[in-house]
Parts: C-alpha cells; sequence; structure tokens
C-alpha cells in the first residue's frame, strides 16, 4: 500500500538486509509468544534491545552470538535469518508505529520513498504482554519459577560456571515444563542478585555472551 503524503521525518536509514532480518526475528518472536522484553532478556541483553531494533530506532547491527542465541530459541538453523532477498543491497529510510487495539499491539512499518511517497511495508499484531496474565495466574507462574530456580541453586548449576539466561530458562522448563515463562525466570534471578542482604548470584556482562550469571 503506497499512500502519496509527505512528512518532515527523516526515518532511520539501513540496508534491506537489515530491515529483513528484523522482520524475520520479529514474526519468529511473536509465533513463539514472547515478548520484545523477554526475548532481549534470553538473549542476555537489555530490556529495550529488541523492541529499539523493532521499531527502527538504532541502526547498531545484531551480533551473530544474538543469531546464534535466537536459532536455538526459535529452533531453527542461524542461515535462516539471513535469506536471500531481492534488493538486500539497497537501503532504505523507514518509519515505524506502534498502537494499542484492545488487548493487542499493532505493528506498522512504513518505507519512506524518495518521491516522498509513503510506502506500508508489513503490519502486525500480537497479544498485549501486560494483559496476557492475571495477577492470579502471575504469582502461581512466579512461584513455579522460584521453585525451579531455587532447586538449580542448590544442586550447584551456578557454581564455577557462566550461565546465560537462555541456558537457565531452558534447564527451568525442563525441571517445571511449559509452564515455565521467560518473564518470571527474569524476575527470579533479579530477586536473587539484587535481595537485601547477600546477594546469592552476581549478574555481569561477558564480552561474548552478553549478561551471565554465576553463584557468589
Amino acid at each position: 500500500m503506497i499512500i502519496s503524503v509527505k512528512t518532515k521525518e527523516k526515518g532511520l536509514k539501513l540496508s534491506f538486509m537489515t530491515f529483513d532480518l528484523i522482520y524475520f526475528i520479529q514474526i519468529k518472536r511473536i509465533a513463539a509468544g514472547l515478548s520484545q522484553e523477554e526475548l532481549s532478556f534470553l538473549i542476555g541483553r537489555g530490556n529495550s534491545f529488541i523492541g529499539e531494533r523493532e521499531a527502527f530506532k538504532t541502526n547498531k547491527e545484531l551480533w551473530l552470538g544474538d543469531v546464534s542465541v535466537m536459532a536455538k530459541i526459535f529452533d531453527c538453523r542461524p542461515a535462516e535469518f539471513f535469506r536471500s532477498v531481492k534488493g538486500n543491497g539497497n537501503e532504505v529510510r523507514l518509519l515505524s508505529r506502534q498502537s494499542l487495539k484492545g488487548d493487542y499491539i499493532q505493528y506498522e512499518v512504513f518505507q519512506l520513498r524518495e518521491d516522498d511517497a509513503v510506502e506500508l511495508l508489513y503490519m502486525i499484531n500480537e497479544e498485549d504482554p501486560l494483559k496476557k496474565y492475571t495477577e492470579r495466574e502471575k504469582l502461581y507462574l512466579l512461584k513455579l519459577c522460584q521453585t525451579e530456580m531455587e532447586g538449580l541453586r542448590s544442586e550447584g548449576f551456578f557454581t564455577n560456571v557462566e550461565r546465560g539466561p537462555f541456558d537457565i530458562f531452558r534447564e527451568c522448563r525442563k525441571r517445571g515444563g511449559h509452564l515455565i515463562k521467560a518473564e518470571f525466570v527474569a524476575q527470579v534471578l533479579n530477586e536473587y542478585v539484587l535481595v537485601s542482604g547477600p546477594a546469592v548470584l552476581k549478574k555481569y556482562k561477558h564480552k561474548d555472551k552478553g549478561f551471565v550469571y554465576l553463584a557468589i
């Protein structure tokens, strides 16, 4: 869909290949039922990492390590993230819009063309993560994660070994099943790191792996 309107916004310029990579990640993320914050956590990045890229607010490249972890999360090959796309050598200027539509978040991404026309490249919806669980469900899911995490810690899972968020999430899910959600694993880890009194885990940024956790 092409809309012939003028805009003062310059948009973000990036390669078509990078645009397609981010689009592929967003499709996979939503299909997996992960929020932007959850995927950011699982690859060892800050909470806003995926959201900033899906909103096309930054042209910073993803690390190959990020793609490698996401391939494990989405159960696919890393090569699938770098698809052969016609026009992938060209640069595009993009604008994005995010809005709430009832219980869903709607994402729209537009290309700013040289003739000042605005072209809608894609529109996609996902369930609003803030409305996914009731308060009672949140308490139950958090308690479940706390139980499994304490089991891992007491068995020495974090002792003398740097553990990435996805490895921790995967082990908790092996023990607790699919009711283990990344959102609550992240919350429990923060409790261990930021606990009042002596902390039981330390969190730091690894040069290759992003954030990792280790027993103190």
